[in-house]
């Protein structure tokens, strides 16, 4: 008997210093390191880079042209979703700057600058998605 109490009595000991756990002294924010800043050299996610565009093998250029193509397609096809329909001012707002995008990416394209006609292009694609017209 008297060692069933010494046992339970052992364990509550054992279980209370389990469960009082040391608490870690607070520190300030100020006082935190600062974690060091993201890789800007790498590219963004999910975007494949080429490398510079004078070193471009036809192959990278088609995919890059069909990638515009596409790109600016999807757009288009958003904006004439839109077309004849009554927009809130933030829809118009963004249908014109996605116009506007397009027309950037045309001009890219007229110059030979195709890094920047695929750039242009995504951020047409992306704004045009947002417009939100069914």
């Amino acid at each position: 008997m008297k060692v069933g109490i010494l046992l339970t009595g052992l364990a509550l000991l054992l279980l209370a210093g389990c469960a009082s756990s040391r608490r870690r002294e607070s520190v300030p924010i100020d006082a935190r390191p600062t974690p060091p800043p993201p890789d800007t050299t790498s590219a963004q996610a999910g975007t494949p880079h080429y490398g510079s565009p004078d070193t471009w093998t036809d192959s990278t250029k088609e995919t890059v042209e069909s990638r515009v193509v596409a790109d600016t397609t999807a757009a288009r096809k958003a904006l004439d979703r839109c077309a004849g329909k009554k927009l809130l001012a933030e829809q118009e707002s963004t249908a014109e700057s996605t116009e506007q995008l397009l027309a950037s990416t045309r001009r890219a394209l007229a110059a030979g600058d195709l890094s920047r006609a695929e750039s242009l292009a995504r951020q047409a694609k992306q704004l045009a998605s947002s417009i939100g017209c069914r």
